[in-house]
């Protein structure tokens, strides 16, 4: 029987890095790649560079199988619910494997302190940390390094704190899969510049924002370097230009306190930093660095921003309740027959069919469209709008 594996990503874009890790799980015998892909907005709290359509035909066109969406705002959440709303995904399409890139690369390694996370020992520890005022990221870690002898950058690199909370998830909820860490190559996730020949997604948009076009497409896929050169040289992408900005402050400016505490991962502390400080801000940039505490990470923030921006409702599920199809080969099309008779959630590409199945599924594709749509108005120049309703679904 075909072998699936899975992958919960952003390809914001596509690039040789992401490549690596397809053709190292073809070489390691997988028949098929299933993957989660994060729609308009991504987990760092911004719009993602391109439409998520070509984002995912991309991905296709270099070897995976199967690209499903993980919507806003699920998109957006912390590590810990980015990781487990992709991996409800997953786990609902069947896959036999999970597989994420990995500064460590060992199972081994990884496998126990994701063990370690979900025990009474790590919450009362972190308990204790965090009441001396210890940023949230430094108190996890020194709860982790308390308990093992490690390399602190395990716990610290962007690539292993999600593969922590991949593995952890599958744990709590007694899936037993198999993990396939790959070690990431070349430059690290927020490197400004190329490394051994490859590019984080970070230097690829830098290169776009600045029109650097040529030497963004340098660093994806050959197959696929002409898309995303065509995507550029027309504007079809997203960049935060001054008009974006502005639009940002006009609307966290009308917000109160009692407003951004209704915002996931926005406390009454920082509810009032920041109805106190965007009165005076007019810009983003502005706002982080006014923000009177550097407890909070710069990803936190921008998430809250994001969250602040586009709206967030409370009456949404904890979990995504469907399974939107993006892009798909033929091998695909056996990972969802498959999927169909095992999932516990609808699975279609389309929208308006997903829509009308619940009020769960209605309010989730309306958060997301919005934000598709509100991604392509801050396009270099101005993209479509109602795509989520308008584009067919790419087969190859």
């Amino acid at each position: 029987m075909p072998k699936t594996v899975g992958i919960v990503t952003e390809y914001n874009p596509f690039h040789l890095g992401h490549k690596h890790q397809i053709d190292k799980l073809y070489e390691l015998g997988f028949d098929n790649i299933a993957v989660c892909m994060s729609g308009s907005c991504v987990q760092r709290g911004e719009f993602a560079l391109i439409s998520k359509f070509e984002r995912a035909k991309m991905a296709v066109d270099c070897g995976v199988s199967l690209v499903c969406e993980l919507p806003y705002p699920y998109s957006c959440f912390s590590a810990e619910r980015f990781a487990q709303n992709g991996i409800h995904i997953l786990k609902n399409l069947g896959v036999d494997a999970i597989s994420f890139g990995s500064e460590c690369g060992d199972i081994k390694t990884l496998y126990p302190i994701s063990e370690y996370l979900l025990s009474n020992e790590y919450s009362e520890k972190i308990k204790l940390y965090l009441s001396d005022n210890i940023p949230f990221a430094c108190a996890r870690e020194k709860a982790i390094l308390d308990k093992f002898s490690l390399n602190s950058n395990i716990v610290s690199a962007s690539n292993d704190i999600l593969a922590l909370e991949y593995i952890k998830e599958c744990i709590r909820l007694n899936w037993d899969v198999e993990f396939i860490p790959i070690k990431r190559k070349g430059a690290k996730y927020n490197d400004l510049s190329p490394k051994n020949g490859i590019a984080s997604a970070t230097y690829i948009r830098k290169c776009a924002n600045e029109f650097m076009f040529d030497k963004a497409s340098s660093f994806v896929p050959e197959i696929i370097r002409k898309n995303l050169i065509n995507r550029l040289e027309q504007g079809d992408y997203f960049t935060p230009n001054e008009s974006f900005e502005k639009a940002v402050i006009f609307t966290l400016k009308k917000l109160s306190a009692e407003d951004f505490q209704k915002i996931p991962d926005c406390n009454k502390e920082l509810s009032h930093a920041l109805e106190n400080n965007i009165a005076y801000c007019s810009s983003i940039e502005q706002l982080i660095n006014n923000m009177p505490t550097k407890q909070y990470t710069r990803a936190r923030l921008k998430r809250i921003i994001l969250f602040s921006f586009l709206g967030y409702s409370e009456m949404l599920p904890e979990l995504v309740p469907f399974i939107r199809v993006l892009a798909m080969d033929k091998k695909g099309e056996t990972i969802l027959k498959k999927a169909k008779t095992i999932s516990n959630l609808p699975i279609s590409h389309s929208y308006r069919i997903l829509q009308d199945l619940s009020d769960d599924c209605k309010n989730v594709i309306k958060a997301e469209s919005f934000a598709t749509d509100s991604q392509h108005l801050f396009f270099k120049y101005c993209g479509e709008n109602r795509t989520d309703y308008t584009t067919k679904l790419y087969k190859k």
